[in-house]
């Protein structure tokens, strides 16, 4: 393989294969392998204090919500594999991905953590969309710190949940009700 093919996105839409976690990152647009490795292994619980994850690994996540079996030695084998259909639906989830597969141009390449999506993404499971503190904020004129600070005083609508890396999220039904007690008529 050539330096180019190393670095070269990994178009989910047309592969079939399982992926690597390196082909997982040039898949998700990533800057390493390290980052896919966040999302197949949780810490260590030497570096939790030994306490246990509070999320699962977020490819696991995903499998468990498609009902997909990644075989009991996926956390003890170094050479991981894991279907194209859980790292199509893990990158739209997190907002690596568009609803249509593609990488999202103001992501790509950022290999961030924790940022938040540019649009709704999709909770795997069940399909329905779910919207970030960064959306209500934009649709609110406000910022994001506001609501937070809303939210730690509990003077704004608790989140419905949390994604595969522990953001908040309302779902679009709550989303929209906060925005039509707020009269705000554009919705999501």
């Amino acid at each position: 393989m050539s330096s180019t093919d190393a670095t070269e996105v990994i178009d989910l839409t047309k592969r079939t294969e399982p992926l690597s976690l390196s082909e997982i990152s040039r898949a998700l647009g990533m800057k390493s392998r390290g980052n896919a490795q966040k999302m197949h292994k949780p810490p260590l619980q030497k570096a939790m204090e030994g306490k246990p994850p509070t999320n699962r690994p977020p490819l696991h996540a995903v499998a468990e919500a498609l009902e997909v079996d990644l075989g009991d030695d996926i956390l003890t084998t170094s050479t991981p594999r894991f279907p194209v259909e859980v790292v199509l639906a893990l990158g739209k989830a997190l907002g690596y991905l568009d609803q249509s597969g593609q990488i999202v141009p103001e992501i790509a390449n950022k290999g961030r953590g924790r940022w938040l999506p540019v649009a709704p993404t999709i909770y795997p499971a069940t399909g329905e969309r779910r919207v970030y503190i960064n959306h209500l904020a934009a649709k609110l004129s406000t910022s994001k710190e506001s609501i937070e600070m809303a939210l730690h005083r509990k003077a704004f609508t608790e989140p419905d949940d949390t994604d595969e890396i522990g953001r908040v999220v309302w779902w679009v039904q709550t989303a929209n009700e906060i925005l039509r007690t707020r009269n705000i008529e554009e919705r999501f």
